[in-house]
């Protein structure tokens, strides 16, 4: 059986339908996914990084 993370998109088809064949809730299928709280956490560390660098160091030549 293969595992799959709650991030990876999968076909619309496919994802209408569980392994028995009966449509699950529609509160669950959404076009936008959820982060998952590692992800918020490291794109929170990093706006926090490019906010002191642009306002307090003034290195915003240095920002990708």
């Amino acid at each position: 059986m293969k595992v799959q993370s709650p991030l990876a998109r999968r076909p619309m088809r496919r994802a209408c339908t569980d392994r028995c064949g009966m449509l699950p809730d529609c509160r669950f299928l959404s076009d936008l996914t959820a982060l998952s709280r590692r992800g918020v956490r490291r794109r929170n560390a990093i706006a926090a990084r490019a906010f002191i660098a642009v306002h307090c160091v003034g290195a915003a030549s240095l920002l990708p």
